[in-house]
């Protein structure tokens, strides 16, 4: 990891941190924010920006439209900066308003599917090991079918890059890769919820290097 990307990765998570969501916006009126605050830094977006709110928020790649936001719904918002050719990629999902029970759930087994994930971080574990360490969580709390992609990717000069976090690859994480890990839940009808940070492999364990709170629901209202 070099100063661009790190330049990446901090203008990524300031924003989300700062991040407010309103009752009554356009998904697109989210994601013009994050736009013009990611130009404010020098940056381009990494990827076109994801903000799916409601029923919506179900598809991993529910880029913003001109739905509106409503109280009580789950907003999964995911985006990245691209900095000197080097790019950061970061979600959150959040509540508008209180939580229901529901929504509490998912979210606490994703985020505990994430950490578990995370804490294997380090050279020389297998990339499928940290798969299946979300994967098989998520399982046993009986949402193996909800979660439908892989657990992570590589990021650096491209958004999507080796190596593939996989219960299909069985190569061995190295020193220096700077990965995600991103579990989620997707209910069809329902709503979803992913949480996704990025991380650097170190020779004995890793570096957290988005900042931004994990956090179901706060100032946004």
């Amino acid at each position: 990891m070099n100063h661009s990307q790190q330049t990446a990765i901090t203008v990524a998570s300031q924003i989300m941190s700062r991040l407010k969501i309103h009752a009554g916006e356009t998904e697109i009126a989210v994601a013009k924010r994050i736009l013009r605050q990611l130009k404010a830094h020098d940056c381009h977006p990494a990827f076109r920006i994801i903000v799916a709110s409601g029923r919506r928020a179900a598809l991993p790649h529910g880029y913003a439209t001109n739905k509106k936001i409503k109280k009580g719904e789950l907003v999964m918002v995911d985006f990245g900066a691209l900095y000197k050719g080097f790019c950061s990629d970061l979600t959150r999902t959040f509540v508008i308003g209180k939580p229901r029970p529901r929504q509490k759930r998912i979210f606490k087994i994703v985020k505990t599917a994430q950490r578990r994930a995370i804490k294997l971080v380090r050279a020389g574990v297998l990339c499928r090991k940290v798969d299946a360490a979300a994967r098989d969580y998520i399982k046993d709390k009986l949402f193996g079918h909800c979660f439908i992609h892989t657990t992570g990717h590589g990021v650096g000069r491209k958004i999507h890059q080796r190596p593939k976090i996989s219960l299909h690859n069985w190569r061995p994480l190295e020193s220096g890769m700077v990965i995600t890990i991103e579990p989620g839940i997707y209910i069809k009808g329902w709503g979803g919820v992913r949480i996704e940070d990025m991380v650097l492999v170190k020779p004995r364990g890793y570096e957290l290097l988005t900042k931004a709170p994990i956090h179901l629901h706060g100032s946004r209202s």
